[in-house]
């Protein structure tokens, strides 16, 4: 019978004789090797399969990419546009032919349908480099559909969720337009002169200017009808930033305006 001491000593000995001789040697590589071999083999299998299944996968992905936006250049009509969706969806070319197909469909009048296809797109790449198209394009085909108000809302809601998109300018200057049409004049003006400090070197810039410009004398009330008094005051004004002083050589301080308190008859005033 094996006594406990024996046991203790069995317990702290190498379990083989294999690796007794690796601790004896304190590292071989060949008798490591010869030990664990196939464990070796089978992780490097593993490893090269991986990155041979990685290596297929990005290439694949890369002609796939390719074919979308190959068949993206050649979509002209919404059958196109919805196959390229279809079968290549995940791809940046699928989303842009989401917000082709939701302008094929708004030039069509299938308003509905139109923003159905963009808020699909939206929800599915909220990422896409496009995305703040998609939600101009739901606001554009809003105004066309007749629903002003809700049209309002979702350009302003554009250019205040991508400020640095091309996009936020266009729906500034939409969102203007569509103030000016239904006669609010004053808030049209306002985002006008909003659009001028905020995009200077916009190319819409020029036209949010004289559209400012043609429309400050109807943002206020109209001006009331000049006395005689500002009539006449007026005109000396005028003649002396014109000439200076009288041709009589008066200084203009002695030129006296007469008051008028009553209304003067027509051809009552010097000519």
């Amino acid at each position: 019978m094996a006594s406990p001491s024996d046991d203790s000593d069995n317990a702290n000995e190498p379990e083989t004789p294999d690796e007794e001789e690796i601790i004896e040697a304190g590292f071989d590589p060949l008798l490591f090797w010869d030990q664990y071999r196939q464990f070796i083999l089978l992780a490097t299998g593993v490893i090269l399969l991986g990155a041979v299944g990685f290596g297929i996968y990005e290439f694949n992905q890369t002609k796939r990419i390719e074919a979308a936006g190959a068949a993206l250049a050649q979509a002209s009509s919404e059958d196109d546009y919805r196959q390229i969706v279809d079968k290549y969806a995940g791809t940046v070319a699928a989303g842009d032919a989401a917000i082709f197909l939701g302008g094929k469909l708004r030039a069509d009048k299938k308003y509905d349908e139109a923003i159905e296809v963009l808020q699909a797109f939206l929800d599915k790449y909220p990422e896409h480099p496009l995305a703040h198209a998609g939600d101009l394009s739901i606001a554009e085909t809003l105004e066309a559909q007749g629903k002003m108000d809700e049209a309002l809302a979702k350009f302003e809601e554009v250019a205040a969720k991508y400020p640095d998109s091309y996009s936020a300018p266009l729906a500034v200057i939409a969102q203007a337009n569509l103030l000016k049409s239904q006669g609010k004049t004053e808030d049209a003006r306002r985002l006008y002169e909003n659009f001028v400090a905020q995009f200077p070197d916009s190319v819409l810039t020029q036209e949010a200017m004289t559209e400012m410009h043609l429309m400050r004398p109807a943002a206020g009330a109209a001006a009331a009808p000049q006395t005689v008094q500002e009539r006449v005051t007026s005109l000396l004004q005028q003649a002396i930033k014109a000439g200076g002083t009288s041709s009589a050589g008066s200084s203009p301080a002695s030129m006296a305006v007469p008051k008028a308190s009553a209304p003067v008859a027509p051809g009552a005033l010097p000519h």
